[in-house]
């Protein structure tokens, strides 16, 4: 997976890339070697590596962050390929067009060709879930942020357009070093590892900038070529590896029903734990509920910010305004 990255990284990217910070946060297989040898091969320039014992990864992102030396930063998941070519200018070109504009993320896909997300809707009856997916539950009375369905991406809705939104998941996510020190960098609270990505955009916005889907730059989530990001047991593991090596040629409904039966991935029960928990701590952080939110509970804490931007016609002009700029400058997709 890391020499697959490193090579669709090294194709699409032109200056003005200075610098690819890496954070090994304990691995224990071959991903060192893997990325010593990048590094010693001087394919891609500035290339460091940062190793250090297993913290978690809020805490390797913020390594990260805290080591970068530019203005500018990108946050990219070392499972996830960039597949355009340019993607760091088009990108730029966005975030040069306003002082308001404060995070810019790319079209997400899993390499089953099925969407992952489109930019988040958060502020919203639906609650947290990403733009291009479809709610299992119904509005109001959700219970997981997870129980959605993943269209084809030709299928998806809201793929297709250069787009204010309410945030935006980590795969590919650019944002000034000054914001992240003004946000605080990604909150700890979301340790081990959910939440801190469009918790970090939302808090953007919290701070008075925008959040914007550019569709682009399209980014691949390679999840069927990861190893799980936990320990877990040896029996799990085979498990994970034959419906790695399988998947594909299994109907998605029966792949589910033999996840739920072993337990593994959206059924795995320390996960589900986790997440309910994660939304404990949204409620006491942002002052509403994640998955099902009184609108109005919202606009008596955050209306008139951008954080209530969507029901704000001056904010939402705004944004309007950075859209037409950057397609008015005739950027290719």
């Amino acid at each position: 997976m890391l020499d697959l990255f490193f090579e669709r990284l090294e194709r699409n990217t032109t200056p003005p890339a200075e610098e690819l910070i890496v954070v090994d946060d304990g691995s224990t297989d071959r991903s060192v070697q893997v990325l010593e040898r990048w590094r010693a091969s001087g394919r891609i320039p500035g290339l460091r590596v940062i190793r250090q014992p297993p913290r978690g990864i809020v805490d390797a992102l913020n390594r990260a962050c805290g080591e970068a030396s530019g203005e500018v930063i990108v946050r990219l998941d070392g499972d996830a390929t960039i597949e355009t070519p340019g993607w760091l200018e088009k990108m730029l070109a966005l975030r040069a067009l306003s002082d308001r504009v404060g995070v810019v993320a790319g079209r997400v896909v899993f390499d089953s060709g099925r969407v992952q997300s489109f930019g988040m809707n958060i502020v919203s009856p639906a609650g947290i879930h990403s733009r291009g997916s479809v709610l299992r539950e119904p509005v109001g009375r959700r219970t997981l942020d997870i129980a959605v369905d993943y269209p084809h991406e030709s299928e998806a809705v809201g793929g297709d357009d250069l787009t204010e939104v309410d945030g935006a998941i980590g795969c590919c996510m650019l944002f000034d070093r000054e914001l992240w020190e003004r946000v605080g960098g990604f909150d700890e609270r979301w340790s081990p590892v959910a939440f801190e990505d469009f918790d970090f955009a939302l808090g953007a916005r919290a701070h008075g900038r925008k959040v914007f889907f550019l569709p682009d730059v399209e980014v691949v989530h390679r999840i069927s070529m990861r190893n799980p990001r936990d320990a877990t047991t040896r029996s799990k593991m085979l498990l994970f590896r034959l419906r790695r090596g399988v998947g594909r040629f299994v109907p998605e409904r029966v792949r589910a029903a033999a996840a739920e039966r072993a337990g593994l991935g959206d059924h795995d029960p320390e996960r589900l734990a986790l997440l309910r928990r994660h939304y404990a701590s949204w409620r006491e952080k942002w002052g509403f509920d994640a998955l099902n939110p009184d609108i109005d509970q919202v606009l008596a804490r955050w209306g008139g910010t951008e954080v209530c931007w969507a029901y704000d016609d001056e904010l939402r002009r705004a944004g309007e305004e950075i859209v037409a700029g950057y397609r008015g400058a005739a950027h290719p997709r």
